[in-house]
């Protein structure tokens, strides 16, 4: 495995980023403790720059879900990256499941800090009017954050949605000595339905002239609403939290140039929540290094673009052949922005996602709603295609399969389709050219959909409970 070390500097010590079984230093800044971390609202503001820092732990989910479906191969100048999970061979410990265990720790990092955040304001002495609704905002702020890494938590480390099932530790405190069981599905969406509700409560209206992508706010949040109402299989909120967005019209969909401007981080069209690198080739490294690919786009994917598709060669690139080295294709969506090879933001949801959500949940609903279901993948793919014809949908099923095959090519390696597949209940289908036949498929309901808990948690937290396969 590559290892890469990165380290970010805070009042609050150094917040963890983990990706790709990345090895992460912590080293606390000098002269910081829990006790005089905070003494100012400006304090808070550097922990909550920490939290954000951390929610790059986001790459993980990135990377991990792209090598167990179909959206990635095993790229020529591979030398054991990734290999084990993209051959489904990965358990709870540190060797094999690396790739699929470091979410884990990064996103309760994340839950942490925001907690520990979130006990201080209220403490915090206000030096002036303005501290007050600084103070609400970041309230409202850490809320999202922490709702956000439960969510992201649970579609990792837990089933498809059913109420009753194992969720994960539900954590509304900062208690390094906890020991807490795993809450139920219900519990935990409860949470982060609250969690998101209450931030809501306390932010501004997102307006063209406030908004911005890198901290949470009325828009984002809403979006992450949908998502959260889709994967809950509340469809009548999911339409409404993604309308909500779409029709705020602060965010609208990008064309040409300025959409493959996204990719090499020289346009924010679109862009409703990022995490900024300045200098980290953190998200860009794990798929290739110089002109070495060891994570390729897989055949599938690539071959699923029509002509006149911009995405095809915004998201994959290949260094030519050159002498007995065949053509090498590779991720182009992370490779490269004016600050350097591999230094791209991760881009944590875009208003495509929000349009995709609303149709299928249109789709989904009790009363299938196909004409406007089709309106939505159709603004979507005008945007990218040209020419495009619109199409329409015969019945919801033919619909469903529709937008997931959209959601394939858009949100490809953007931590989307293993949970679009789960979500579904459909398998992983590889083609012969991308993998051996032992790792072609993974069938719908395979315990591997579900990631392990890390073996480190369990050995320590006794109450904590292991997923069924592992």
């Amino acid at each position: 495995m590559k290892i890469v070390k990165y380290i970010l500097y805070t009042a609050l010590g150094t917040s963890l980023l983990a990706g790709c079984s990345k090895q992460l230093d912590l080293k606390p800044t000098d002269g910081f403790t829990e006790v005089n971390a905070f003494s100012s609202v400006a304090d808070a503001q550097l922990g909550a720059n920490a939290v954000y820092g951390a929610y790059g732990a986001y790459l993980n989910t990135m990377y991990s879900t792209a090598l167990v479906t179909d959206e990635s191969k095993i790229g020529y100048d591979n030398a054991g990256q990734g290999a084990l999970t993209f051959r489904y061979q990965y358990s709870a410990d540190g060797t094999t499941g690396g790739d699929v265990i470091a979410a884990y720790r990064g996103y309760y990092s994340v839950i942490d800090q925001a907690n520990r955040i979130l006990a201080k304001l209220p403490g915090l002495p206000a030096s002036n009017p303005s501290d007050e609704s600084r103070k609400a905002i970041l309230k409202g702020q850490m809320l999202g954050m922490r709702a956000l890494a439960h969510f992201d938590l649970l579609q990792l480390y837990s089933n498809k949605y059913t109420p009753g099932d194992l969720g994960i530790p539900i954590m509304l405190s900062s208690n390094i000595t906890a020991q807490p069981k795993r809450n139920t599905m219900a519990e935990v969406i409860t949470q982060v339905e609250t969690d998101f509700a209450d931030a809501l409560a306390l932010l501004p209206a997102a307006t063209s002239s406030n908004f911005t992508d890198t901290v949470m706010n009325q828009l984002n949040i809403n979006a992450y609403r949908a998502k959260v109402a889709l994967f809950k299989g509340d469809y009548a909120n999911a339409i409404t939290y993604a309308s909500t967005v779409i029709n705020a019209n602060i965010k609208p969909l990008a064309t040409g140039s300025d959409y493959a401007n996204i990719w090499i981080d020289g346009s924010t069209s679109e862009l409703l929540f990022r995490i900024r690198y300045s200098t980290s080739n953190a998200v860009g490294s794990v798929w290739t290094a110089g002109n070495l690919v060891y994570i390729a786009p897989s055949d599938k994917l690539t071959a699923s673009y029509g002509t006149g598709d911009i995405r095809k060669a915004a998201f994959i690139a290949a260094f030519p052949a050159s002498g007995s080295v065949p053509a090498k294709p590779y991720v182009n969506k992370f490779f490269a922005s004016s600050r350097g090879g591999r230094i791209v933001d991760i881009k944590a949801m875009r208003i495509s996602e929000v349009y995709l959500i609303r149709a299928e949940a249109y789709l989904k609903s009790a009363a299938p709603n196909l004409p406007l279901a089709a309106a939505d993948l159709n603004a979507v793919r005008t945007a990218r295609i040209t020419p495009y014809t619109n199409v329409t949908f015969a019945d919801a099923a033919s619909g469903i399969t529709a937008i997931l095959d959209e959601r394939f090519k858009e949100l490809c390696f953007e931590g989307s389709r293993l949970f679009d597949l789960k979500r579904n209940g459909l398998s992983v289908t590889r083609i012969a050219s991308d993998a051996s036949p032992a790792w072609l498929t993974l069938a719908s309901g395979n315990y591997r959909f579900v990631f392990p808990i890390p073996q480190y948690e369990l050995l320590a937290n006794p109450n904590n409970t292991q997923n069924p396969g592992y």
